[in-house]
């Protein structure tokens, strides 16, 4: 493994020159050249390129990003993504234009998706270099992109995504807590980490006063790395590997957990009530959500570490770069003591080991 990404750079372009040649047999004389592996989060191996190709009497290129997906569930993660960015891309919302999934005929024996590649900068890079006007500028561009999404209808998208019918129809508010509650009970008992019960319980003994008055598409990891800034300012939306239909304020309290942890705890705030502006609406019961993104994040860490990355979704070498992200883990344990009283003791004897 090279980098922390598991093919070297040969591998890659007979990889990617098969692939094309089946899928594009009008293209001719294909060339994948300028491959550059980019090291990013814990769950896919991405790497940047350029291709080369002569179709129409004329000769051609386009700069694309190839991303490859370990774990389990990779199959179903490669085609969500694939075909909400498709979705998306027809409707007008800021995506990059997605050009081939990959799934029984990978050359690499793990799915794939090829897209474009939008010659842009990371919000985040952009943001910590600006002044702190243009932060303010850039704040709105996040947040209202964000609000946009999760105003967009749901139903669309319903036939990538499976949504359970009880919460679907819309007939029972409290449908998608229960659900929700359901599986992390299921992921509790599935890897036994009862000392995540606790939590559980915190959440169903508040689920009375958490309804769910309307669905959203959610994008599952939004943070200011997941946001291309192209040169004229255009925000472009990457990494959809998690989007689902669900309560907007499940992906609100991730992000608000992620920029807290990883940034600045004032930083809250700022997020929360730019969000809240733009959307127009008062936001209930978010700290219940956040609990709930609490639990998610240090489950899949404690998943991760005991039981491979794999069984969460995750890429090799995952594992090192959580255990590398100490200060971040311990910010999210103290926040789940600040806001619950429930400390775990599984996560406080990994602490103890890394630090």
């Amino acid at each position: 493994m090279e980098n922390g990404l598991s093919l070297n750079e040969e591998e890659i372009q007979r990889g990617l020159l098969s692939l094309f040649e089946r899928r594009f047999p009008s293209r001719t004389d294909i060339r994948i050249c300028d491959l550059t592996g980019i090291i990013g989060g814990w769950e896919n191996e991405v790497y940047s390129f350029t291709m080369g190709y002569e179709e129409a009497g004329e000769r051609r290129r386009e700069d694309l990003i190839l991303r490859i997906y370990p774990g389990n569930d990779a199959p179903q993660k490669s085609a969500r993504e694939f075909n909400v960015m498709e979705q998306l891309d027809e409707i007008g919302f800021p995506v990059p234009r997605v050009l081939l999934l990959g799934l029984n005929d990978s050359p690499f024996d793990k799915p794939l998706v090829v897209m474009e590649k939008i010659d842009g900068r990371l919000l985040s890079s952009v943001f910590f270099e600006s002044p702190e006007e243009r932060r303010g500028e850039l704040m709105t561009v996040f947040c209202r992109v964000f609000v946009d999404l999760h105003s967009l209808d749901w139903r669309p998208f319903a036939k990538f995504i499976h949504v359970d019918p009880s919460i679907s129809e819309g007939t029972d508010p409290y449908a998608f807590i229960d659900h929700k509650l359901s599986r992390m009970r299921r992921g509790v008992d599935r890897f036994r980490k009862a000392g995540f019960g606790a939590i559980l319980d915190w959440l169903e003994e508040r689920r009375s006063v958490v309804t769910c008055a309307r669905l959203s598409l959610t994008h599952g990891d939004y943070h200011p790395k997941n946001v291309l800034l192209r040169s004229d300012g255009a925000p472009f939306i990457i990494d959809w590997g998690g989007a689902d239909i669900a309560d907007f304020r499940s992906d609100l309290a991730w992000t608000l957990l992620l920029m807290s942890t990883y940034v600045d705890p004032e930083i809250r705030e700022v997020v929360l009530g730019e969000y809240k502006r733009i959307a127009g609406q008062r936001i209930e019961q978010i700290e219940y959500f956040e609990v709930m993104a609490i639990f998610r994040r240090l489950f899949d860490i404690s998943v991760s570490l005991t039981e491979g990355a794999s069984e969460m979704g995750m890429r090799p070498g995952a594992e090192e770069m959580m255990k590398q992200n100490v200060d971040h883990i311990k910010r999210v344990h103290t926040l789940l003591q600040e806001r619950t009283g429930i400390t775990i003791s599984e996560i406080e004897a990994l602490l103890s080991t890394l630090t």
